[in-house]
């Protein structure tokens, strides 16, 4: 029997067209493809992966998998051992295995406990780059993220107003991801420093993407979970 790698398959920030040509080879040989998904506030499964990669993989071959999202680590690391278990028995039935992560598996991904421990049981794994929410965001808005001597940094949604500011003061580009987490502290930067450029985005890649540069408008807007930010001391270079 054949036995193949486990692949981690990033899939960008949401629209299709922004998978890379080997994430959808990857796709349309799959035998089964492990997709994320939460509930909505009125009870429904929702799957933004599933969106994605409707048109290269036929809903037979998903796995969907239930992320909570709470703060309780526990619940969600119950979720990976399950998925983790599926992985090693269908590696050795010898199936061509996918687990597919929004954004790119390296960054800020904690689905890369699951491949840790793949490794660790020695199972193959394989790891596919996407391209990151903030780069599309970039791209979108026309912006140069850094240049000449400047220095790009991404913070989780952890930000404190103080440390920003100690950043911005050093020739940082600073991207904040998971900014719904600290967007509280990013307003009260924006209140007190005048000189301080912010790029706000919301569901990159999305129909219902959004993106400005309007200071009272990032203030007064409740900001949800896939948003983030890109700050700067100085006006971002369009390209």
């Amino acid at each position: 029997m054949s036995y193949h790698p486990v692949t981690f398959l990033s899939l960008g920030p949401g629209h299709p067209d922004l998978m890379t040509i080997q994430a959808v080879k990857t796709l349309k040989e799959a035998d089964l493809v492990m997709v994320p998904a939460t509930r909505s506030h009125d009870g429904t499964l929702q799957s933004r992966a599933t969106a994605i990669i409707g048109e290269w993989c036929d809903k037979n071959r998903l796995r969907v998998f239930e992320l909570p999202m709470l703060k309780d680590r526990q619940a969600v690391s119950l979720v990976y051992d399950s998925i983790f278990d599926d992985c090693v028995k269908y590696h050795h039935e010898g199936r061509r295995v996918v687990v597919a992560v929004e954004g790119d598996v390296s960054i800020y991904a904690s689905i890369h406990y699951v491949m840790d421990r793949l490794q660790q049981a020695s199972v193959p794994v394989v790891q596919l780059a996407g391209i990151p929410s903030f780069i599309a965001a970039a791209a979108e808005a026309r912006l140069s993220l850094a240049s000449q001597h400047e220095r790009l940094i991404i913070l989780p949604g952890d930000a404190d107003a103080t440390t920003l500011r100690q950043l911005l003061a050093s020739r940082h580009v600073v991207v904040v991801m998971k900014l719904s987490r600290c967007q509280e502290e990013v307003k009260s930067l924006l209140r007190q420093d005048a000189h301080i450029v912010c790029h706000y985005f919301e569901n990159v890649g999305m129909p219902t993407a959004f993106h400005t540069n309007c200071r009272e408008e990032i203030i007064n807007r409740q900001m949800p979970y896939f948003s983030l930010c890109i700050l700067s001391a100085s006006p971002i270079q369009n390209k």
